[in-house]
């Protein structure tokens, strides 16, 4: 299950299903229920981006070409404009009793999305509250946290019947099929549970290969309005914005990153046409004109792309599309960088993470800094916006790693480059990078607090470093010079790149992610967070901000 979260509308209480005719004890389709729970990010984050659940999308679609009945209940769209803050943190979205009353009484099926790992308390909140509810309903919960910590999960939870691992479309609709059988459910490849306190996990499931077989995503069963007029998706506000994914996977194995726990090193591209053909879908039904692409990384085969761009050409399609969630270096020189321009390619995020070669050697980022310093130069002159993603306080860096990666910084505004994000690292259960802290007792107990202090990563004020070697505060320090003199210097060389950014936190036009953040975290505090006094985040205590 799947994918990530803020921008502000005023919604009542709604349910998007795809039948609105009222169910009743008997409807012979089996139905099934996936929620997509509220989002939790920190206080001290500026803002957090509102995106449509792709990997939701992609098992609604599939559990309805195998003729079940679907509902979605969407709970940070269905209340996107509220905030409850606790503890420390923001939930936006439906509370608890709100998203658990909009789970249909008769549903055979509850499917509970989990991706991010910051999540897990409040989720396991959300599945408790479930149980409560309906205690004779199966429950799964997937996603990438899911699939890196099974075990725990269902002992954490143990309201929690089955967690499906990996890609889950295949899994799910059998699931869904088996319900009647629990000895038939349990072997279903890709599953885990608990069968009387022990832990099992059946077969794994090989990865999805015929990605052009999969069904468009069923984005007709949530409220894509609040998505489309968002001004807070992952890229750059262009216009009516949906979401795609073009590719599925990865073939590298950075240490800090859980996509081989998740999907494993087997990177598998959809055919360009059959990706223009859902593009061409979407602006017909949705009146979408940019598309951002939620890829790992979706420039990593050169004709792949240029027969892509040479595919948008060719149809006379006027979009503009956008790469926000980081892609890699190699592919992108002059000719790639044109073409990407011509066809309405505007932002680009490159993801290097350090700037120190020794660092990207030991995290095996297999980047070289001149190359990528060459790859951001192609994009530059021809026209496309340029962000690059960083990441400092590895567990081996010392200062010295830690000031390389700021000089390549300087060095990225100096060529030109717009914006930069420097996060802290975070070892992210599944990755390789998790498995050594762990058995070096540097990550200790997996409990609550170790969860919810992984949201801390967007958070400018945090201190919560795994460095063996600097201080989570003087990390802190140093990415708050890194980000300062970065823009300084930016804005320095630049000048009429700080006049457009004062003009765009007025007009609330940005065309960068800076500003595009700052509008975010000005409308938030337009519309502050309702301080709440109980962790449980019942209705009771949360109300419309607005």
């Amino acid at each position: 299950m799947s994918i990530d979260s803020s921008a502000l509308h005023i919604l009542g209480p709604i349910s998007v299903v795809a039948d609105q005719t009222p169910r009743t004890a008997s409807t012979p389709t089996r139905h099934v229920t996936l929620v997509r729970p509220t989002m939790v990010s920190s206080a001290g984050t500026w803002s957090s981006p509102v995106t449509p659940p792709l990997g939701l999308a992609y098992l609604a679609a599939m559990l309805r070409e195998a003729a079940f009945e679907v509902e979605c209940v969407d709970a940070i769209a269905e209340s996107v404009e509220q905030f409850v803050q606790e503890d420390g943190y923001v939930y936006q979205g439906l509370t608890l009793e709100e998203t658990v009353e909009r789970i249909d009484p008769l549903t055979d099926l509850i499917g509970v999305s989990c991706m991010f790992s910051q999540d897990w308390p409040y989720v396991k909140r959300l599945i408790n509250s479930i149980r409560a509810r309906f205690p004779e309903k199966i429950i799964v919960i997937g996603g990438e946290h899911v699939t890196a910590l099974p075990e725990l999960c269902l002992r954490d939870c143990p309201a929690v019947d089955y967690c499906v691992l990996g890609e889950g479309e295949e899994t799910l609709v059998e699931v869904a099929r088996l319900l009647d059988s629990t000895e038939a459910l349990q072997k279903v490849a890709g599953l885990a549970y608990l069968d009387r306190g022990e832990y099992k996990q059946t077969a794994s499931r090989a990865r999805i290969r015929a990605v052009d077989s999969l069904p468009m995503p069923a984005w007709d069963l949530f409220p894509m309005e609040v998505y489309l007029e968002t001004r807070n998706g992952h890229g750059i506000y262009l216009g009516r914005t949906m979401g795609v994914l073009a590719s599925r996977g990865c073939p590298y194995k950075c240490t800090f990153c859980s996509n081989p726990k998740m999907y494993g090193q087997l990177y598998v591209p959809r055919n360009p046409a059959h990706v223009l053909d859902e593009i061409e879908h979407d602006m017909k039904k949705y009146g979408a004109t940019n598309f951002d692409f939620y890829d790992l990384t979706m420039i990593l085969k050169r004709n792949w792309i240029l027969e892509f761009c040479r595919l948008i050409e060719e149809r006379g399609l006027k979009i503009t599309w956008q790469l926000p969630t980081g892609t890699r270096s190699e592919v992108v020189d002059d000719e790639v960088a044109a073409a990407l321009f011509r066809t309405g390619c505007r932002n680009i995020t490159y993801a290097p993470e350090s700037g120190d070669p020794e660092t990207l050697d030991i995290i095996k980022k297999r980047v070289h800094v001149p190359c990528v310093l060459e790859s951001i130069r192609a994009s530059l002159r021809n026209g496309i916006n340029v962000k690059c993603n960083i990441i400092i306080g590895f567990p081996h860096e010392r200062r010295k790693h830690v000031l390389r990666t700021l000089v390549f910084c300087w060095r990225m505004a100096i060529v030109g480059v717009h914006d930069v994000g420097i996060f802290l690292f975070s070892p992210y259960p599944g990755s390789q990078l998790f498995n050594e802290l762990r058995s070096d007792g540097i990550v200790g107990e997996l409990n609550d607090d170790y969860f919810q202090s992984l949201v801390n990563f967007m958070d400018p004020t945090s201190t919560v470093a795994f460095s063996k070697h600097v201080s989570g505060r003087e990390l802190a320090f140093w990415r708050g010079i890194g980000m300062l003199t970065f823009f300084g210097l930016s804005y320095l060389v630049r000048p009429w790149r700080f006049f457009h950014f004062v003009k765009s936190v007025v007009t609330n036009d940005s065309r960068t992610v800076l500003e595009q953040r700052v509008s975010a975290l000005l409308q938030r505090l337009r519309s502050p967070a309702k301080k709440s006094g109980s962790r449980e985040y019942q209705g009771s205590v949360a109300t419309s901000t607005r």
